[in-house]
């Protein structure tokens, strides 16, 4: 049974990191994120980076969004506040949100937090247009005008604590669990969560084992074949 041994761990493998919901999917970039110029609602200009790390450690929640969105962007806006209000305070991360949205001013991003009751400590940030296709060209974030409406991806994005991209919350219909989880992994994704974040990883394992596995198996079955003619002595 030894020899089919390496077959059933890559079976478990292969399922734990198949484990999480499909919403929950891993980042493709390992560099840290693009150190764009941001105006907040003051219209104070800084870098995305330096103005993260003016505040709490942890992770990074980026909430895609443009304020004269009327559909998905608000419903993502109130769905994340929902989910971040059940996390265990004494664990801290830092979330922004950041308009794709070159006509954006600062008059306009102090009204969405005011209509769409954004917590005081999340940041809300613009830029212009060159700044903003670098950033999130970066996330694969295609944003297409078709006139005047942004049409855009419904996606979440989370940074770990060096602002490396981790995980993507793709759609509306996420449960608020889906955020805690995503958060856990980005903190410390352990053995399964590195798994997850890297399937091409265990694409290897299961090749290499399946490799080794057959070569131990023919090597067995070599040597563990008795004389087929009688024996003299």
């Amino acid at each position: 049974m030894n020899r089919f041994a390496p077959f059933v761990f890559f079976t478990l493998a292969l399922a734990a990191a198949s484990s999480s919901s499909a919403s929950i999917i891993p980042g493709s970039q390992s560099a840290p994120i693009p150190d764009v110029q941001v105006l907040d609602e003051a219209s104070r200009s800084a870098s995305l980076r330096s103005m993260l790390t003016q505040s709490a450690g942890g992770p990074v929640i980026l909430l895609p969004i443009f304020t004269r969105c009327a559909a998905s962007c608000p419903v993502l806006t109130r769905k994340l506040e929902t989910a971040l209000g059940g996390l265990n305070p004494a664990e801290p991360y830092r979330v922004v949100v950041f308009s794709f949205d070159p006509l954006e001013t600062s008059a306009s991003l102090r009204l969405y937090r005011l209509q769409q009751h954004v917590p005081a400590d999340w940041k809300i940030v613009r830029s212009n247009e060159g700044e903003i296709r670098r950033f999130f060209g970066f996330f694969g974030y295609a944003v297409m005008n078709q006139d005047g409406k942004l049409v855009h991806p419904n996606e979440v994005f989370l940074l770990d604590r060096d602002l490396r991209w981790r995980w993507t919350l793709v759609g509306e219909d996420w449960p608020g669990t889906e955020v805690a989880s995503a958060i856990k992994l980005t903190r410390s994704p352990g053995f399964v969560g590195g798994m997850k974040a890297n399937p091409e990883r265990l694409a290897w394992i299961g090749f290499v084992t399946f490799i080794l596995s057959v070569s131990v198996a023919t090597v067995w079955m070599v040597f563990r074949k008795e004389p087929s003619g009688p024996y003299a002595g």
